[in-house]
This record gives C-alpha cells, sequence and structure tokens, in this order.
C-alpha cells in the first residue's frame, strides 16, 4: 500500500496538486508506515521484539500518562496565567516554550519562563520559582518516574514476549479465518493453486493500473479502485480454506490432559485465582509469586505447630499440678507415718 501511494503521488503530482494538502498526506504516510511496522509482529523475528514495546507503552503505562499529562497541563496553565495581563499575548508562544522547558529542557522555554509577567530577560521573582518549581517536581521528579514506570512495564511484557507473541498470532489467525474467501463455501470448486492464482491476477491487474494512472482523462481515483478491488478479491483467494464442509467429520481437535495433575504442588500461583491466563505475569514476577505463596503455606504451617505446642504445653501443666499434688499428698502420708513411729 506505501509503494502504490508513492505512485499515484509521482504520477498524479501535475495535474493534482498535493501542495494543497501536505497536512493530509503527511498524516497518511505517518499513519501507513505505523500500520506497516505493526503488521510485522505476526513474524518471529519482529513480534517478540515489537509487541513488549507496545504493551509496555500503552497497556500498563495509563496512571502515569495520566500523572504526566496532568502535571504538564496544570504548569502550561500556570504560565499561561502569567501572561494573561497583556493584551498581545502569544498563546501558542507560551504554550511551545512551556513544552521545550518541560519536557526537553531547552533553553528556549527557561528563557521565556522567565520573561513572563513582563519581566525583563534575566527575570523576576516570580517567574524564577516558578522556574524552579517546574523543574523540580516535573523535569526530575515526573520525568523520571515516567521512565523508571515505563521500564519496569517493559521488563514485565519482555518477560512474556514469547506468550504475548503466540496470543497475537493466534489472534491474526483467527481474523484469516473469519474473514470471507473465494470461492465461497456453497460452491465444490476450490483454487488448487493459491499463491499462482494471486500471482496471475497481480500480473493481469498491476499493468492495467499503470497505464490508467498514466491516462490524463482519468481520475486516479478509478485506478485506485481497480487496484482496491484486485487486492481485495487476492486476500480472498490467499485465505480460502482448505477443508471441505461435507468431510467435517474427519477433522478433530485432540487436547490430552493428565487427569492426576496437580501444577500447585510445583507452582503455588497455579492454584487460585492468581492462576487467570489473562493476567499472565512474567517469569520473574511468577517466581516472586510463588515464593511469596510458599511462605505463606509455611507460616501457616509453622502456626498450627506452634498452637500444638502450646496445647501439648498446658496439657504438661495440667499433669505436672496434679503430680504435685499427689507428692504432696504422699509426704503428708509419710509424715504423719513416720510421726506415729516415733512415738
Amino acid at each position: 500500500s506505501i509503494s502504490a501511494l508513492i505512485v499515484w503521488v509521482y504520477y498524479g503530482f501535475a495535474e493534482y496538486s498535493l501542495k494543497e494538502m501536505p497536512i493530509f498526506l503527511a498524516i497518511l504516510v505517518l499513519a501507513r508506515w505505523l500500520q506497516l511496522t505493526w503488521t510485522c509482529r505476526a513474524f518471529s523475528w519482529a513480534g517478540e521484539r515489537i509487541l513488549p514495546i507496545m504493551h509496555a507503552s500503552f497497556g500498563q503505562m495509563s496512571g502515569i500518562f495520566v500523572v504526566t499529562g496532568g502535571i504538564l497541563a496544570g504548569f502550561a496553565n500556570a504560565f499561561l496565567a502569567l501572561e494573561i495581563g497583556f493584551e498581545d499575548m502569544d498563546h501558542f508562544s507560551v504554550v511551545l516554550g512551556s513544552l521545550r522547558l518541560l519536557l526537553l529542557g531547552d533553553g528556549d522555554g527557561i528563557d521565556m519562563v522567565l520573561g513572563l509577567d513582563g519581566a525583563p530577560q534575566e527575570g523576576s521573582p516570580v517567574t524564577f520559582v516558578f522556574l524552579v518549581i517546574a523543574v523540580v517536581v516535573f523535569c526530575i521528579c515526573v520525568l523520571n518516574l515516567f521512565i523508571a514506570v515505563h521500564g519496569e512495564a517493559y521488563e514485565k511484557a519482555h518477560e512474556k514476549a514469547h506468550i504475548s507473541f503466540v496470543q497475537e498470532r493466534a489472534t491474526i489467525c483467527l481474523q484469516c479465518l473469519l474473514r470471507p474467501s473465494w470461492p465461497p463455501a456453497c460452491f465444490k470448486y476450490k483454487f488448487p493453486y493459491r499463491k499462482g492464482a494471486y500471482l496471475v491476477l497481480m500480473v493481469l491487474v498491476l499493468p492495467c493500473w499503470v497505464m490508467m494512472l498514466r491516462v490524463p482523462a482519468l481520475h486516479p481515483g478509478l485506478p485506485s479502485a481497480l487496484l482496491f478491488v484486485a487486492l481485495a478479491f487476492g486476500d480472498s483467494i490467499l485465505v480460502q480454506k482448505k477443508w471441505d464442509k461435507e468431510c467435517e467429520d474427519q477433522y478433530y481437535l485432540w487436547i490430552c490432559h493428565r487427569a492426576d495433575y496437580d501444577a500447585s504442588s510445583i507452582w503455588p500461583a497455579d492454584d487460585g485465582p492468581e492462576a487467570d491466563s489473562s493476567e499472565l505475569d512474567g517469569r520473574h514476577a511468577g517466581i516472586k509469586r510463588d515464593n511469596f505463596l510458599r511462605f505463606e503455606r509455611m507460616a501457616a504451617e509453622i502456626e498450627q505447630m506452634r498452637r500444638y505446642v502450646v496445647d501439648k504445653t498446658q496439657g504438661l501443666d495440667s499433669g505436672m499440678e496434679a503430680v504435685e499434688k499427689r507428692v504432696a499428698r504422699v509426704e503428708n502420708a509419710l509424715g504423719s507415718l513416720v510421726g506415729a513411729l516415733q512415738k
């Protein structure tokens, strides 16, 4: 799609001035390159590297994004408030200078903040205090926290990179299976060589597409529509199912599982609500949780043994009291006997 866009820009530049819509073209080109990068997640050489970055950047960063955005907006609003008394106030310059100071630590942003509220170039006590607070709070504290949280999120995502890659690949396969294919399931005829049919289709369509682009009287939308229909039809041929619905009883998926297998005896984290497959943790996090659960079990066993010892000790105390009473009785009896013998 990116190659088709470049060719369309090359052939349509003279008749359709792209200079009049550079913003649209920039957004379109950026979106297509990002889409191409995201498409590479299906391949093993890129998927296990792309997915941790995406999961760390957008999956576990919502809290720090809110904190960072709120503090950033607060300082930008404060800087705008310092300029509210001036008629020639330039909102864009103040916001741009705030971003340059807070996110980049740029010197021009520092000069902008020092010059707020009609202060001279070297600043005033008020602007100096605002500058120090902004640097300490945002540039030192918030940005470093943001980096630390992002690093921790990436570490967790990287630990389960292979699991995420396999899950994402299974999702892509499911999406391909659910896409419409040609010929439909009601047709008995199937393309025996899907890739060959796709190549033949492209060999026939691409020259027609190029020649239509060279015709000045034709709007570029017509060859683009032709290429779109050809690509969609070719994709439907590629995702053609190999199995036959009339022989569906011949297709099975066997899953073997030991009935006496207890994962909690080896990994305590596999037992209980922590074992939810949708919340798979990384290797280090799993080991930490296993050690914590083992410690809890050991603490419970120690507490049970302590109670047992206490109960036994209390029983021994009761027995000792009974023995002491008996010994006292024997001593009294012996004393009486000795006294009688002496008489």
